[in-house]
This record gives C-alpha cells, structure tokens and sequence, in this order.
C-alpha cells in the first residue's frame, strides 16, 4: 500500500505545487500596472494635441454652431431669436470658435488622462481574470509532467525507505 501512496501523494504534491505557482498572482498586478502606466494615449495619438485636427473640424463645428444658433436656440428660448440676427450670429460663432481652439488642447489631454485610467481599470476588471485562466490552462502541461516527476520521486523514496 505504501508503495503505491508515497508516489501518488509525492506527485500530487508536484501537481499542486506547480498549479498554485500559476494560479497565485505573485507579480502580474505589478507588471500589468507598470505595463499600463507605461502607455502614453497623448503619444498614441499625437496629432490630437495639435492645431491641425482642430483646422480640420472647423467647418463640422462650425455647420453645428449655426445650426444651434438658428435652429435650437430659437425652439429654446424664442424671445433671443428675435434679437439675434445674422451679424449676431456669426460674430458668436467667432468667438465660440476662439475659445473652442484654446480648450480643444486641454479636452484632448484630459480625455487621454481620464483614458488612461479606465484602461487600467478595464484590466482590473476584465483582463486580469482573462489572463489569469490563460496562465492556468497553459501551466497544465507543466502540472502534469510535475505530477509525474513527483511520481518518479515518490517511488525512489519507497525504493530507498527500507534501505534505511
């Protein structure tokens, strides 16, 4: 009986000991942290933070900036349309204009910023428990030449023991 035991309950303790090697997070959080906090969306994207896609929006923002002045202000608060008028609107735009190429910079960096950290929370959410299975069913080959290792081992302990 002790001849079969020892090689069994050596070799589980190679299988398990391999197993909890691969399923214990000991540096993944660390390096998947440090790995997402490398990532720099602003150079990932760096035609963002200049003027040149702006220049290339003007016209979009432009055509929605009339139409919010001709359109929806007037549905909204009427007593302004009758006020307003073409002069009016296009030197609003201007000046919606101007202030829209200041803050266009500074909207870019914080979406980057904001961005960076949903990624960060993404992989703490989704991605961590996708890699972590990833890792547990690749280590299987791995557990299982452990468990016949531990085998071999527990059947040269039986065959040494009585020697002893």
């Amino acid at each position: 009986m002790i001849f079969f035991l020892i090689p069994i309950l050596v070799g589980a303790f190679g299988w398990c000991l391999v197993w909890a090697l691969s399923i214990m997070p000991f540096k993944w959080p660390y390096l998947a942290d440090q790995w997402i906090g490398q990532i720099n969306l602003a150079k990932l994207i760096p035609e963002l933070t200049d003027k040149d896609p702006f220049e290339a929006m003007k016209p979009v923002i432009n055509d929605k900036l009339d139409d919010f002045f001709r359109h929806k202000l007037s549905a909204k608060l009427p007593m302004i349309s009758m006020f307003i008028g073409d002069k009016t609107i296009e030197e609003l735009k201007e000046v919606f204009m101007e202030e829209l190429a200041l803050l266009f910079p500074l909207l870019i960096s914080e979406f980057s910023t904001h961005l960076n950290k949903d990624l960060q929370q993404q992989w703490e959410l989704k991605f961590r428990a996708i890699i972590q299975h990833k890792i547990i069913k690749a280590s299987m080959p791995f557990r299982w030449v452990a468990f016949v290792l531990g085998a071999i081992w527990g059947f040269v302990i039986v065959l040494i023991l009585p020697l002893i």
